[in-house]
């Protein structure tokens, strides 16, 4: 067993006790900083230039009427170029996501011609028959072109 002076058990006790800090420099408690004071801008700065910007633009629509025709030329071929602009660089930003839509859209193109092929070939069978079963409906309309009949 390990016999300790009264002086040393002070230090251990001491060394024990020690307050340590893993804060900021300079911090005041409870005091949060501003994302510029962090050195970084978020989202909400940008959403507010824009949300600035519509305003403007809904009280241009607005007074449409009092502005001159060199004024309203000037916002139209702004508002053309801001369009334009991001109808050509769209393919550039994400060209992931003009994939997707793309496959997408001609998958959807397919799908529904499946459907009305179906839907049209079964009204014609029920205009010639008179019978009509909900079942043999969505047989023809989800066709499966796979499945043998």
């Amino acid at each position: 067993m390990l016999k300790l002076t009264a002086e040393e058990g002070r230090k251990i006790k001491m060394d024990n006790i020690a307050l340590k800090h893993h804060g900021i420099k300079g911090m005041k408690w409870g005091i949060r900083r501003t994302p510029a004071q962090l050195g970084r801008q978020s989202g909400s700065y940008k959403k507010a230039a824009d949300r600035k910007e519509k305003t403007s633009r809904k009280a241009a629509v607005k007074n449409r009427r009092t502005l001159s025709d060199v004024d309203l030329e000037k916002k139209v071929k702004r508002l053309k170029l801001e369009k334009e602009f991001k109808e050509l660089t769209y393919s550039d930003i994400a060209p992931g996501k003009k994939f997707v839509s793309d496959v997408m859209a001609s998958a959807g193109k397919k799908a529904l011609t499946v459907a009305a092929a179906g839907a049209v070939s079964y009204g014609v069978k029920v205009a010639m028959t008179k019978e009509f079963s909900i079942k043999e409906a969505a047989s023809y309309i989800a066709a499966n072109p796979n499945k043998k009949k």
